[in-house]
């Protein structure tokens, strides 16, 4: 889900003065002589063997004596290869390195953090700049004379590695949380539900009156919609920020056992996502749907929960994140007793997420002897 909010009212003044200064005149970029790009070839896990590949290119000129150091979460690097060499790259040439690597223990928010070091061959990238790019050429030429001789290039691998889940790269399922309430005895962490963290309460609430009062004016004067957006005002960015305030009031009164309040929230939330283009309610549906029955699965009705949980699930399939709605369906089984269903939501899930960690602990307990 998009997290992307419109410019504070300082930063829209500085941009607007930034604007009229004259810019400074460009200068032509010299081309890379080389390139580094660095991978996981699959999700990590604790204490499950993976590998990063690093793969090396000589775009411009030939490369000798290449050194490649990798560089691990702290507490992983004994796990890995540090480092490895390349004695030669031709012009044009790539190759790509294999870094074992074993994550011993969460990492939040972590990064695995690559260098290339090699000497700098600056006599061959100055014939091919004089060569090749005509009457800026010789002055390239001269910027590259002021080189070190030794030349250092960095790339980075970000991923988050929670005890409960693999998330692999930093993606939006990071909002998710665990309302351990509902957890019953056959579950490691109670039901999944998404918490936009981004958005505080208080913007919430400013941004649901905001929309009211704007609904009003757009009501008594039916022209004024054309006034706003000759002003640059996106009205329909006005109704996503309705949306998603209406959806962070109605999860943080949840959460504090509030769910009256809650409900009423998600039933205003459930008439706008039905007015809403999809463009803009789609990405509201799956969360609000979740939302709801675990709404109805807090106030005892289990069979209404189970029906919203259900049809949520059936709106979109395929969606990876979807996976949440099959295990909270998997964990309100177990809560009626029926662990063949509850067996195959978590089976299914994991097709979703095989890296699925929490999930992979719970479903061993389900299998059959």
């Amino acid at each position: 889900m998009s997290r992307t909010r419109l410019f504070p009212s300082w930063l829209a003044v500085v941009l607007l003065a930034a604007a009229g200064t004259p810019a400074p005149a460009a200068t032509t970029q010299i081309p890379p002589w080389y390139t580094l790009t660095a991978i996981l070839e699959a999700p990590p896990q604790v204490k499950i063997p993976l590998t990063v590949r690093v793969t090396v290119g000589a775009p411009l000129v030939e490369l000798r004596d290449i050194e490649i150091v990798l560089v691990p979460p702290l507490g992983w690097a004994d796990t890995a290869t540090p480092s490895q060499r390349i004695d030669r790259l031709s012009v044009g040439e790539t190759r790509t390195l294999a870094f074992p690597l074993t994550p011993t223990g969460p990492v939040p928010h972590g990064s695995i953090v690559v260098f290339l070091r090699a000497p700098v061959p600056k006599t061959a990238i100055q014939e091919v700049l004089r060569a090749t790019m005509g009457d800026d050429g010789p002055a390239m030429a001269e910027r590259v004379a002021a080189w070190p001789a030794q030349g250092e290039g960095i790339t980075e691998i970000a991923f988050s590695l929670h005890p409960e889940e693999g998330f692999y790269p930093l993606t939006g399922d990071m909002w998710t949380t665990y309302d351990d309430r509902l957890k019953g005895e056959q579950a490691l962490r109670g039901p999944v539900l998404f918490r936009e963290t981004v958005v505080t309460p208080f913007q919430a609430q400013t941004d649901v009156e905001m929309h009211d009062k704007l609904t009003s004016l757009l009501q008594a004067d039916p022209t004024f919609a054309g006034t706003l957006e000759a002003q640059g005002v996106d009205l329909a960015r006005k109704r996503q920020d309705l949306l998603l305030g209406l959806y962070v009031l109605a999860t943080e009164a949840f959460l504090k056992g509030d769910t009256a309040a809650a409900q009423s929230f998600l039933t205003r939330l459930q008439g706008e996502l039905e007015k809403a283009p999809p463009a803009i309610g789609q990405p509201l549906q799956i969360p609000a749907g979740n939302l709801q029955g675990l709404v109805q699965w807090a106030l005892g009705d289990r069979k209404a929960a189970e029906e919203t949980l259900r049809s949520t699930f059936y709106r979109d399939r395929k969606a990876p994140v979807q996976r949440y709605l099959l295990r909270n369906i998997g964990l309100l089984m177990l809560e009626k007793g029926d662990q063949t269903t509850a067996r195959e939501m978590f089976r299914l899930a994991l097709e979703l997420k095989p890296a699925y960690t929490l999930l992979q602990e719970e479903f061993a307990r389900l299998k059959k002897p």
